[in-house]
Protein backbone atom coordinates (compact mmCIF):
# COMPACT_ATOMS: atom_id res chain seq x y z
CA UNK A 1 0.00 0.00 0.00
CA UNK A 2 1.35 3.50 -0.90
CA UNK A 3 1.47 6.15 1.85
CA UNK A 4 1.52 9.14 0.30
CA UNK A 5 3.04 11.95 2.07
CA UNK A 6 1.93 15.66 2.44
CA UNK A 7 2.84 18.41 -0.30
CA UNK A 8 3.94 21.78 0.46
CA UNK A 9 1.29 24.30 -1.32
CA UNK A 10 0.85 27.75 -1.27
CA UNK A 11 -2.19 28.80 -0.04
CA UNK A 12 -3.52 30.43 -3.21
CA UNK A 13 -3.80 27.04 -4.65
CA UNK A 14 -5.96 25.87 -1.74
CA UNK A 15 -8.69 28.52 -1.66
CA UNK A 16 -9.73 31.79 -3.04
CA UNK A 17 -10.37 35.07 -1.27
CA UNK A 18 -12.60 37.58 -1.16
CA UNK A 19 -12.50 41.07 0.04
CA UNK A 20 -14.57 43.10 2.92
CA UNK A 21 -16.79 45.68 1.93
CA UNK A 22 -16.05 49.07 2.66
CA UNK A 23 -18.62 51.66 4.11
CA UNK A 24 -19.63 55.32 5.09
CA UNK A 25 -21.05 56.26 8.42
CA UNK A 26 -24.38 57.13 5.91
CA UNK A 27 -24.90 53.39 4.63
CA UNK A 28 -25.38 52.34 8.37
CA UNK A 29 -28.74 51.15 9.03
CA UNK A 30 -31.15 49.96 11.37
CA UNK A 31 -31.77 46.80 9.31
CA UNK A 32 -30.45 45.57 5.78
CA UNK A 33 -26.97 43.45 4.53
CA UNK A 34 -25.58 42.45 8.40
CA UNK A 35 -21.08 43.31 8.23
CA UNK A 36 -19.58 40.93 10.02
CA UNK A 37 -16.54 42.69 11.51
CA UNK A 38 -13.45 41.88 14.12
CA UNK A 39 -15.89 42.51 17.13
CA UNK A 40 -17.86 39.78 16.09
CA UNK A 41 -15.24 37.16 16.26
CA UNK A 42 -14.95 35.33 19.70
CA UNK A 43 -12.82 32.11 20.06
CA UNK A 44 -13.27 31.09 16.36
CA UNK A 45 -17.04 31.75 16.71
CA UNK A 46 -19.08 34.70 15.41
CA UNK A 47 -21.03 36.61 18.35
CA UNK A 48 -23.35 39.71 18.56
CA UNK A 49 -21.25 42.36 19.08
CA UNK A 50 -22.76 45.95 18.63
CA UNK A 51 -23.83 44.68 15.27
CA UNK A 52 -24.03 47.17 12.13
CA UNK A 53 -25.96 47.00 9.41
CA UNK A 54 -25.64 48.88 5.90
CA UNK A 55 -28.29 49.65 3.09
CA UNK A 56 -28.24 47.03 0.49
CA UNK A 57 -27.89 49.49 -2.47
CA UNK A 58 -24.16 50.29 -0.75
CA UNK A 59 -22.85 46.53 -1.38
CA UNK A 60 -20.47 45.64 -4.10
CA UNK A 61 -18.76 42.96 -2.29
CA UNK A 62 -19.40 39.34 -1.91
CA UNK A 63 -21.86 38.06 0.52
CA UNK A 64 -21.10 35.41 2.88
CA UNK A 65 -21.69 31.69 2.80
CA UNK A 66 -22.23 28.78 5.15
CA UNK A 67 -18.87 27.16 6.14
CA UNK A 68 -16.86 30.54 4.41
CA UNK A 69 -13.80 31.29 6.94
CA UNK A 70 -13.44 34.89 7.97
CA UNK A 71 -9.71 36.73 8.54
CA UNK A 72 -8.83 40.07 9.97
CA UNK A 73 -6.45 40.77 8.40
CA UNK A 74 -5.67 44.44 9.60
CA UNK A 75 -6.10 45.56 13.18
CA UNK A 76 -4.57 47.73 16.18
CA UNK A 77 -3.24 45.33 17.58
CA UNK A 78 -0.76 42.40 15.99
CA UNK A 79 -2.33 39.93 17.83
CA UNK A 80 -5.71 39.69 16.55
CA UNK A 81 -3.97 39.68 13.08
CA UNK A 82 -4.91 36.75 12.47
CA UNK A 83 -8.20 36.18 13.88
CA UNK A 84 -10.93 33.83 12.42
CA UNK A 85 -14.26 32.20 12.77
CA UNK A 86 -16.22 29.72 10.49
CA UNK A 87 -19.54 30.42 9.40
CA UNK A 88 -21.48 27.92 11.06
CA UNK A 89 -25.14 28.89 10.18
CA UNK A 90 -26.60 30.35 7.13
CA UNK A 91 -26.61 34.00 7.02
CA UNK A 92 -27.63 34.91 4.24
CA UNK A 93 -27.56 38.48 3.57
CA UNK A 94 -23.98 39.24 5.20
CA UNK A 95 -20.67 40.45 3.91
CA UNK A 96 -17.39 41.18 5.89
CA UNK A 97 -16.13 44.56 6.80
CA UNK A 98 -13.28 46.63 6.30
CA UNK A 99 -9.71 45.15 7.14
CA UNK A 100 -11.10 41.51 6.75
CA UNK A 101 -10.31 38.75 4.42
CA UNK A 102 -13.29 35.96 3.33
CA UNK A 103 -12.12 32.62 2.39
CA UNK A 104 -13.58 29.76 0.54
CA UNK A 105 -12.74 26.54 -0.22
CA UNK A 106 -13.57 22.41 -1.62
CA UNK A 107 -12.62 21.74 2.04
CA UNK A 108 -13.67 24.39 3.93
CA UNK A 109 -13.14 22.41 7.28
CA UNK A 110 -9.74 21.50 6.81
CA UNK A 111 -9.43 24.97 6.01
CA UNK A 112 -10.37 25.85 9.50
CA UNK A 113 -8.83 23.11 10.89
CA UNK A 114 -5.49 24.16 9.34
CA UNK A 115 -6.23 27.86 10.77
CA UNK A 116 -6.72 26.64 14.04
CA UNK A 117 -3.13 25.62 13.77
CA UNK A 118 0.36 26.79 15.62
CA UNK A 119 1.69 26.68 11.84
CA UNK A 120 -0.91 29.24 10.69
CA UNK A 121 -0.31 31.78 13.67
CA UNK A 122 3.56 31.61 12.98
CA UNK A 123 3.16 32.07 9.33
CA UNK A 124 1.07 35.02 10.08
CA UNK A 125 3.29 37.10 12.44
CA UNK A 126 5.96 35.69 9.90
CA UNK A 127 4.51 38.06 7.39
CA UNK A 128 2.94 40.60 9.28
CA UNK A 129 3.97 44.17 7.96
CA UNK A 130 7.22 46.05 9.94
CA UNK A 131 5.22 49.12 10.20
CA UNK A 132 1.00 48.29 9.87
CA UNK A 133 -0.64 45.76 11.73
CA UNK A 134 -1.40 43.98 8.86
CA UNK A 135 -0.86 41.06 6.47
CA UNK A 136 -1.67 42.05 2.58
CA UNK A 137 -3.34 39.70 0.36
CA UNK A 138 -0.22 38.74 -1.44
CA UNK A 139 1.66 37.51 1.51
CA UNK A 140 -1.54 35.73 2.69
CA UNK A 141 -1.77 33.61 -0.56
CA UNK A 142 1.76 33.29 -0.80
CA UNK A 143 2.11 31.43 2.78
CA UNK A 144 3.14 27.90 2.69
CA UNK A 145 1.51 24.91 4.11
CA UNK A 146 1.35 21.24 4.29
CA UNK A 147 -1.22 19.48 2.36
CA UNK A 148 -2.66 15.96 2.17
CA UNK A 149 -2.72 15.11 -1.59
CA UNK A 150 -6.20 13.37 -1.32
CA UNK A 151 -9.54 15.04 -0.78
CA UNK A 152 -10.66 11.92 1.24
CA UNK A 153 -7.66 13.01 4.11
CA UNK A 154 -8.55 16.84 3.82
CA UNK A 155 -12.11 15.45 4.05
CA UNK A 156 -11.14 13.28 7.29
CA UNK A 157 -8.75 15.92 8.69
CA UNK A 158 -11.39 18.84 8.68
CA UNK A 159 -14.96 16.29 9.77
CA UNK A 160 -13.13 15.13 12.89
CA UNK A 161 -11.50 18.66 14.02
CA UNK A 162 -15.24 20.14 13.21
CA UNK A 163 -16.78 17.64 15.37
CA UNK A 164 -14.61 18.42 18.67
CA UNK A 165 -15.03 21.83 17.78
CA UNK A 166 -19.36 21.14 18.02
CA UNK A 167 -18.64 19.04 20.92
CA UNK A 168 -17.17 22.16 22.73
CA UNK A 169 -19.71 24.51 21.16
CA UNK A 170 -21.89 22.20 22.84
CA UNK A 171 -20.33 22.50 26.43
CA UNK A 172 -20.28 26.02 26.15
CA UNK A 173 -23.53 26.35 25.25
CA UNK A 174 -24.48 24.32 28.08
CA UNK A 175 -22.04 26.18 30.89
CA UNK A 176 -23.71 29.60 29.83
CA UNK A 177 -27.45 27.68 30.64
CA UNK A 178 -25.95 26.43 33.48
CA UNK A 179 -24.83 30.10 34.97
CA UNK A 180 -28.02 31.24 33.70
CA UNK A 181 -29.73 29.11 36.09
CA UNK A 182 -27.18 29.41 38.86
CA UNK A 183 -27.83 32.86 38.76
CA UNK A 184 -31.35 32.94 38.76
CA UNK A 185 -31.35 30.54 41.38
CA UNK A 186 -28.85 32.17 43.68
CA UNK A 187 -30.43 35.29 43.50
CA UNK A 188 -33.91 34.53 44.08
CA UNK A 189 -33.55 31.63 46.85
CA UNK A 190 -32.26 34.03 49.54
CA UNK A 191 -35.40 36.84 50.73
CA UNK A 192 -35.05 40.42 49.76
CA UNK A 193 -33.22 42.46 51.72
CA UNK A 194 -35.80 43.67 54.58
CA UNK A 195 -37.91 40.61 53.83
CA UNK A 196 -38.59 37.17 55.73
CA UNK A 197 -38.99 34.43 52.71
CA UNK A 198 -37.21 33.89 49.54
CA UNK A 199 -38.75 34.25 46.17
CA UNK A 200 -37.59 30.28 45.32
CA UNK A 201 -37.68 28.20 48.03
CA UNK A 202 -38.38 24.12 48.60
CA UNK A 203 -41.56 22.89 49.14
CA UNK A 204 -41.32 21.44 52.46
CA UNK A 205 -40.24 25.13 53.84
CA UNK A 206 -42.98 27.98 54.36
CA UNK A 207 -42.12 29.57 57.84
CA UNK A 208 -40.41 33.17 57.72
CA UNK A 209 -36.91 33.50 58.14
CA UNK A 210 -35.32 34.89 61.30
CA UNK A 211 -33.98 38.46 61.23
CA UNK A 212 -30.25 38.13 62.81
CA UNK A 213 -27.55 40.57 63.58
CA UNK A 214 -23.93 39.73 62.30
CA UNK A 215 -22.63 39.72 65.65
CA UNK A 216 -24.50 36.56 66.77
CA UNK A 217 -23.14 35.13 63.97
CA UNK A 218 -19.37 36.03 63.76
CA UNK A 219 -16.86 37.96 65.46
CA UNK A 220 -13.83 40.47 64.54
CA UNK A 221 -10.67 37.80 64.75
CA UNK A 222 -7.52 39.49 66.46
CA UNK A 223 -4.66 36.81 66.04
CA UNK A 224 -1.87 37.20 64.31
CA UNK A 225 0.59 34.99 63.19
CA UNK A 226 2.78 33.86 65.46
CA UNK A 227 5.03 31.90 63.30
CA UNK A 228 2.83 28.97 63.25
CA UNK A 229 2.22 29.66 59.37
CA UNK A 230 4.91 30.38 57.09
CA UNK A 231 5.33 31.71 53.75
CA UNK A 232 3.83 28.39 52.06
CA UNK A 233 0.42 29.24 53.70
CA UNK A 234 -0.21 32.71 52.26
CA UNK A 235 -3.89 32.80 51.40
CA UNK A 236 -4.93 34.59 48.18
CA UNK A 237 -8.40 36.27 49.60
CA UNK A 238 -9.16 37.13 45.52
CA UNK A 239 -8.49 33.51 44.15
CA UNK A 240 -8.71 31.36 47.24
CA UNK A 241 -5.29 29.24 46.54
CA UNK A 242 -2.65 29.01 48.74
CA UNK A 243 -0.05 30.91 47.25
CA UNK A 244 2.92 28.36 47.20
CA UNK A 245 5.18 31.04 46.22
CA UNK A 246 7.96 32.95 47.92
CA UNK A 247 7.78 36.55 49.37
CA UNK A 248 10.85 36.70 50.62
CA UNK A 249 9.15 38.11 54.35
CA UNK A 250 11.07 38.33 57.18
CA UNK A 251 9.79 36.66 60.27
CA UNK A 252 8.65 40.14 61.76
CA UNK A 253 6.35 40.88 58.59
CA UNK A 254 5.21 37.33 58.61
CA UNK A 255 4.00 38.04 62.34
CA UNK A 256 2.60 41.00 60.57
CA UNK A 257 -0.37 38.74 58.90
CA UNK A 258 -3.76 37.97 60.09
CA UNK A 259 -4.67 33.91 61.26
CA UNK A 260 -7.38 33.13 58.43
CA UNK A 261 -8.96 29.74 59.33
CA UNK A 262 -11.06 27.19 57.57
CA UNK A 263 -14.61 28.92 57.85
CA UNK A 264 -13.26 32.41 58.46
CA UNK A 265 -14.46 34.72 56.01
CA UNK A 266 -12.06 38.02 54.78
CA UNK A 267 -13.28 40.65 53.35
CA UNK A 268 -11.30 42.78 49.95
CA UNK A 269 -12.27 46.00 49.59
CA UNK A 270 -11.06 46.18 46.02
CA UNK A 271 -14.31 46.90 43.85
CA UNK A 272 -15.03 44.76 40.88
CA UNK A 273 -18.04 43.82 38.21
CA UNK A 274 -20.90 42.55 40.06
CA UNK A 275 -19.06 43.79 43.97
CA UNK A 276 -19.76 47.54 44.02
CA UNK A 277 -18.91 47.39 47.65
CA UNK A 278 -16.15 45.23 47.96
CA UNK A 279 -17.20 41.47 48.57
CA UNK A 280 -16.92 39.17 51.50
CA UNK A 281 -15.11 35.43 51.09
CA UNK A 282 -14.98 32.63 53.13
CA UNK A 283 -12.13 30.11 53.68
CA UNK A 284 -12.55 26.84 52.40
CA UNK A 285 -9.34 25.48 51.67
CA UNK A 286 -7.64 25.30 54.95
CA UNK A 287 -5.99 27.09 57.75
CA UNK A 288 -3.44 29.88 56.82
CA UNK A 289 -2.71 33.71 56.62
CA UNK A 290 -3.79 37.18 55.06
CA UNK A 291 -2.15 40.00 54.56
CA UNK A 292 -3.01 42.62 57.49
CA UNK A 293 -5.06 44.58 54.99
CA UNK A 294 -7.91 42.16 55.10
CA UNK A 295 -10.67 41.96 58.15
CA UNK A 296 -11.48 38.32 58.83
CA UNK A 297 -14.04 37.45 60.87
CA UNK A 298 -14.56 34.13 62.82
CA UNK A 299 -18.10 32.00 62.63
CA UNK A 300 -19.30 31.69 66.06
CA UNK A 301 -21.03 28.36 65.33
CA UNK A 302 -19.03 25.98 63.18
CA UNK A 303 -22.18 24.30 61.31
CA UNK A 304 -23.73 24.87 58.16
CA UNK A 305 -20.59 26.77 57.08
CA UNK A 306 -21.02 25.88 53.79
CA UNK A 307 -24.27 27.96 53.59
CA UNK A 308 -22.15 30.75 54.65
CA UNK A 309 -19.71 30.73 51.88
CA UNK A 310 -22.76 31.08 49.20
CA UNK A 311 -24.50 33.64 51.05
CA UNK A 312 -21.81 35.58 52.59
CA UNK A 313 -20.30 36.11 48.88
CA UNK A 314 -23.94 37.49 47.42
CA UNK A 315 -23.71 40.69 46.64
CA UNK A 316 -28.01 40.36 45.90
CA UNK A 317 -28.20 40.30 50.11
CA UNK A 318 -24.91 42.12 50.65
CA UNK A 319 -24.72 45.30 48.51
CA UNK A 320 -27.10 46.70 50.75
CA UNK A 321 -25.25 45.44 54.29
CA UNK A 322 -22.30 47.26 52.76
CA UNK A 323 -23.30 49.89 51.55
CA UNK A 324 -24.34 50.67 55.38
CA UNK A 325 -21.38 49.60 56.47
CA UNK A 326 -17.95 50.77 54.24
CA UNK A 327 -16.47 53.80 53.34
CA UNK A 328 -15.00 54.33 49.50
CA UNK A 329 -11.11 54.61 49.56
CA UNK A 330 -9.56 55.82 46.27
CA UNK A 331 -8.63 52.24 45.00
CA UNK A 332 -10.64 50.35 47.25
CA UNK A 333 -13.88 50.33 50.14
CA UNK A 334 -12.54 50.45 53.47
CA UNK A 335 -14.90 48.04 56.22
CA UNK A 336 -16.26 49.54 59.70
CA UNK A 337 -16.69 46.90 61.61
CA UNK A 338 -18.68 48.15 64.18
CA UNK A 339 -21.12 49.27 61.24
CA UNK A 340 -20.37 45.98 59.89
CA UNK A 341 -21.58 43.55 62.74
CA UNK A 342 -24.72 46.04 63.82
CA UNK A 343 -26.30 44.82 60.40
CA UNK A 344 -28.92 42.26 60.17
CA UNK A 345 -29.53 39.45 57.85
CA UNK A 346 -32.77 37.19 57.15
CA UNK A 347 -31.59 33.43 58.48
CA UNK A 348 -33.32 30.06 57.73
CA UNK A 349 -33.06 27.26 60.15
CA UNK A 350 -30.27 24.93 59.85
CA UNK A 351 -32.41 22.14 57.84
CA UNK A 352 -32.86 24.98 55.51
CA UNK A 353 -29.49 26.13 54.84
CA UNK A 354 -28.58 22.50 54.38
CA UNK A 355 -31.25 22.06 51.56
CA UNK A 356 -29.82 25.13 49.95
CA UNK A 357 -26.24 24.89 50.07
CA UNK A 358 -26.73 21.12 48.66
CA UNK A 359 -28.65 22.77 45.37
CA UNK A 360 -25.89 25.75 45.04
CA UNK A 361 -22.77 22.85 45.44
CA UNK A 362 -24.48 20.45 42.79
CA UNK A 363 -24.70 23.49 40.22
CA UNK A 364 -21.38 24.77 41.14
CA UNK A 365 -19.99 20.54 40.71
CA UNK A 366 -21.75 20.76 37.20
CA UNK A 367 -20.30 23.76 36.22
CA UNK A 368 -17.19 22.88 36.96
CA UNK A 369 -17.17 19.62 34.87
CA UNK A 370 -18.38 21.37 32.12
CA UNK A 371 -15.19 23.40 32.48
CA UNK A 372 -13.11 20.46 32.38
CA UNK A 373 -14.64 19.07 29.77
CA UNK A 374 -14.27 22.26 27.86
CA UNK A 375 -10.44 22.19 28.68
CA UNK A 376 -9.66 18.77 27.84
CA UNK A 377 -11.63 18.62 24.12
CA UNK A 378 -9.17 21.94 23.78
CA UNK A 379 -6.08 20.34 24.75
CA UNK A 380 -6.91 17.11 22.31
CA UNK A 381 -7.53 19.36 19.75
CA UNK A 382 -4.50 21.07 20.15
CA UNK A 383 -2.76 18.30 20.40
CA UNK A 384 -3.99 16.90 16.59
CA UNK A 385 -3.41 20.27 15.13
CA UNK A 386 0.39 20.00 16.52
CA UNK A 387 0.68 16.71 15.19
CA UNK A 388 -0.61 17.34 11.91
CA UNK A 389 0.44 20.45 10.77
CA UNK A 390 4.43 20.43 11.44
Amino acid sequence: MKILTWAQQELKDLVSFYSGLTYHPEDIKSTGVFVIRSSNIKHGQLVNADNVYVDPKSVNSTYVRKKDIIVVVRNGSRNLIGKHAQVHNDISKSVIGAFMTGIRSNNNDFISALFDSDKFRKEIHKNLGATINQITTGEFKKMIFPTPQTLNEKEKIGNLISQINSLVSLQQRKEKILKQIQQAIYYNIYPEYGTKIPIIRHREFNKDWSIVSFNKLYKKSKEKNDLTYGEDKIISVAKMYFKHESQNSSKDYLKTYNVFKKGDIAFEGNRSEGFSHGRFVQNNIGDGIVSHVFDVFTPLKKENLNYWKYAIHNEHIMKYILVKSTTKATMMNNLSTKDFLKQKIAVPNSREMKKISHLLKRLDDQLEFSKRKIKLLTKVKQFLLQNMFI
